[in-house]
């Protein structure tokens, strides 16, 4: 800039000049190309580089995310957190969400790739930035593009997908927006209402950067007294004098071409106080502007110091529990909204929410109290120690642990679990309606179980390997030739119905020739395959399951029509004070051989499962 008045010519180099870009939308009458965003396309970028140079907005922002999210993923039915669901090679859901939940929070918006397979179906799903979108007109196709700025012609073009009405295997892509009230037509509005005062924090860091790193004084006067020169004089000139003393990115003087007076050059410098005292205005008022944008019920809740107190556990909590009520509660409907729409035609997936973060703070007891309150299993565990088999009781109870006592081999032969030892574990294990049972195995002589091949069932198959235009007749032959026995079609029609109704497969059949086509969910199924026992008889052992001398425990546990966890069964030990997986019902006389076996008629078999 040029100033010239009584002879003095004025060359000023701006500290940090910076316009701040506006989300304009340039017009576009046609619907097949790309809305800008911003005039220069950028205008996402723009958001995403003052959240990374402003420490203060940035930071309030990663912190929503993380408080939106809470505690994690659960299936909104039964209140129970999801195992990892696999969405695609690279991401779980929780990874997708938590993604997703990210570019809410910074743009507004987010999208989601979607694939299919042949079938048509939602095969995986994948986070697409939302920086490198673009929309068209009427918000019905989408431009993808990982770098507009250097390589703007490089897009790829996605449809927009409606979970329940996809008639095509082509990639798509699924939008969701929040309403902000905005001028805009075509993309979101951020929520917080602080974009000024963010660049405002990021020039701040920039001026004290340049600061610590050239060690000259912002208010810098450089004066010369060699007349007035030309424009490109002073360029140059001016060019010199900035790269002897400014730093990093700033322009930090000011250059007076002045009049001959023949003074040798001269460098003032401006006081200082009322700068600094001025600057120490400017960062409070951002800090402020910032938080009450962002809604920030304390700072603190932020990291951010409170003047004259540290903050305390109770004041982070209430904190934290206003702005959960004035700001987190809605963002996570929307974003647990948004993604069961998503899922509408995906059998495979749950209906999902987030679990609320219900305290931040876990109250502190003393040791006394948790000896009262806590088992010794717990206490180990909090301690990094393992657990013991029976350590699942409070420490201030008279019994023993099976840690300090077992039975001998002698207790055990004369000692047989009764009806009453059922009574104290009857609520134990689950009935076995509530399974689909996968796959049975048998012990090895190692005592550990094996299943009897790779494929023990027609289940097991097809949940390993596709289908591909084959009819019942040909898949039975197929399987029966896998499992090396006779298989009939209403049985692999049975275990494709399985299945399907399980979302572990995904199935259609052609009815104009009855060819199937069947594939193996690509996604971690919340649904997954488990391992429970149930209570059989050996086959070493004659006669019937249950005999006239079979034991009221043995008896009990088989008319309970239930599948048992390991849990459950070192439960049943900790109870009996002895191993119930290895004894079972305990000692065993085989008539047939006169051997005296440590278990009983009984044994716990493995079985491949998975939760209706």
């Amino acid at each position: 800039m040029d100033e010239r008045n009584n002879g003095i010519n004025y060359k000023i180099e701006n500290f940090a000049r910076f316009i701040t870009p506006l989300p304009v939308e340039p017009k576009q009458n046609n619907d097949d190309r790309p809305i800008f965003w911003g005039l220069d396309n950028l205008y996402p970028n723009f958001l995403i580089d003052i959240a990374d140079k402003s420490s203060l907005h940035g930071s309030i922002l990663n912190s929503k995310s993380n408080y939106i999210f809470g505690d994690g993923l659960i299936d909104k039915k039964s209140g129970e957190f999801l195992n990892e669901i696999q969405v695609n090679e690279d991401d779980s859901l929780s990874e997708l969400i938590k993604k997703c939940i990210n570019d809410l929070i910074y743009f507004n918006a987010f999208a989601v790739e979607i694939t299919f397979n042949q079938l048509g179906e939602p095969y995986n799903y994948y986070h697409v930035p939302l920086h490198h979108v673009r929309l068209n007109n009427s918000k019905t196709t989408f431009f993808v593009n990982k770098d507009w700025k250097n390589t703007p012609r490089t897009v790829l073009s996605y449809p927009k997908y409606f979970p329940k009405s996809n008639d095509t295997t082509e990639p798509k892509i699924f939008y969701f927006s929040s309403y902000n009230v905005s001028v805009n037509n075509t993309y979101p509005t951020p929520d917080y209402k602080c974009i000024e005062s963010a660049v405002t924090d990021m020039l701040v860091t920039t001026l004290f950067k340049n600061n610590v790193a050239n060690g000259f004084s912002l208010t810098k006067v450089i004066k010369t007294f060699n007349g007035q020169v030309s424009e490109e004089q002073q360029r140059i000139i001016t060019k010199k004098f900035r790269d002897i003393f400014s730093g990093a990115d700033g322009e930090n003087l000011l250059v007076e071409f002045n009049a001959p007076q023949g003074t040798p050059l001269a460098i003032d410098t401006i006081e200082q106080d009322d700068y600094a005292s001025k600057l120490i205005e400017v960062i409070k008022k951002t800090e402020r502007n910032i938080l009450s944008a962002h809604q920030a019920t304390s700072s603190i809740l932020f990291g951010i110091e409170k003047e004259g107190s540290l903050g305390n556990a109770s004041e982070l909590e209430n904190a934290y529990q206003l702005f959960k009520n004035n700001y987190v509660k809605d963002k996570r409907i929307e974003i647990v909204n948004a993604f069961n729409k998503l899922f509408q035609a995906d059998d495979r997936m749950p209906i999902i929410d987030l679990k609320d973060k219900e305290k931040l703070f876990k109250p502190e007891l003393d040791s006394a109290t948790k000896e009262k309150i806590m088992t010794v299993n717990e206490l180990r565990s909090e301690a990094g120690l393992e657990p013991l088999p029976d350590g699942d009781k409070l420490l201030t109870t008279n019994q023993s642990f099976a840690s300090d006592k077992k039975k001998d081999d002698d207790e055990i032969e004369s000692y047989s679990a009764t009806i009453e030892d059922f009574e104290k574990v009857k609520h134990l294990g689950t009935a076995k309606e509530e399974f689909i049972v996968i796959g049975k195995a048998k012990f090895s002589g190692c005592g550990h179980y094996h299943f009897a091949s790779n494929y023990n069932s027609i289940e097991e198959y097809l949940l390993d390997n596709r289908i591909e235009g084959l009819s019942l007749d040909e898949i039975a032959i197929k399987i029966g030739k896998e499992l090396n026995q006779n298989i009939t079609k209403q049985e692999v029609q049975n275990a494709i119905e399985l299945l399907k109704n399980a979302g572990l497969i995904s199935a259609k059949t052609n009815t104009a020739n009855n060819i199937i086509h069947t594939a193996p969910s690509s996604i971690s199924t919340p649904n997954k395959i488990e391992v429970y026992y149930d209570y059989v008889k050996r086959d070493e052992a004659d006669g019937n399951t249950i005999i006239p001398t079979t034991r009221h425990f043995c008896e009990a546990v088989i008319n309970s029509n239930k599948y048992f966890s390991a849990s459950d069964i070192q439960k049943f030990s900790l109870a009996f004070g002895y191993n119930v997986m290895e004894h079972c019902g305990g000692y065993w006389k085989n008539k047939k051989t006169g051997v005296v076996n440590k278990y009983c008629r009984h044994e716990w078999v493995p079985v491949k499962v998975i939760k209706n």
